[in-house]
C-alpha cells in the first residue's frame, strides 16, 4: 500500500473544477487537514483523509461555479467551502481552534456569508410571529 499524495490530488481536482491557484490552494488545504488531524481532539466522526478531501473540493467547485460567487477570489471561495463544510462536525471545544487554523492559512481572505435562502427568511418570520403568539 503506498499513501496517495495528497497535495497533488488535491490541486488535480482543484484544477478540474476551474481554480486557476490550484498549486498555491492545494497547499493550504492539505496543511489545514494534516494539522486538524493533529490538534483536534480525536473524534470518531472526524474525517481527514481522502474521502472529506474530495467532498470538500466539490463543493467548492460548486460555490465558484455559483454566478453570485464570479468575481470572488478563490482564497476565500475555498476558505469557505472548508469552513462551511467542516464546521457542522466539529465539536463545540476543537471550533475556536479549527477557525484559528483557517484563519492563520488564509490570513487576507475574508469570504462573505451564505445570503439567507427564502426558506430561511419565511422560517424565521414564522418563528418570530409565533413566537409573538406565545408571549
Amino acid at each position: 500500500m503506498v499513501v496517495p499524495d495528497l497535495v497533488l490530488i488535491c490541486e488535480n481536482m482543484l484544477m478540474s473544477e476551474g481554480f486557476v491557484l490550484a498549486k498555491d490552494l492545494s497547499k493550504k488545504f492539505v496543511s489545514l487537514y494534516m494539522l486538524s488531524r493533529e490538534l483536534l481532539s480525536k473524534q470518531r466522526h472526524y474525517d481527514w483523509g481522502l474521502r472529506a478531501v474530495k467532498s470538500v473540493l466539490r463543493q467548492a467547485g460548486k460555490l465558484k461555479r455559483d454566478p453570485d460567487n464570479e468575481k470572488m477570489h478563490e482564497d476565500p471561495l475555498l476558505m469557505r467551502a472548508l469552513r462551511d463544510f467542516n464546521i457542522p462536525k466539529i465539536v463545540t471545544d476543537d471550533k475556536p481552534i479549527f477557525l484559528r487554523l483557517i484563519q492563520d492559512l488564509f490570513p487576507n481572505a475574508k469570504p462573505e456569508d451564505k445570503k439567507p435562502s427564502d426558506m430561511t427568511k419565511i422560517c424565521e418570520k414564522t418563528t418570530k410571529t409565533d413566537m409573538g403568539l406565545i408571549a
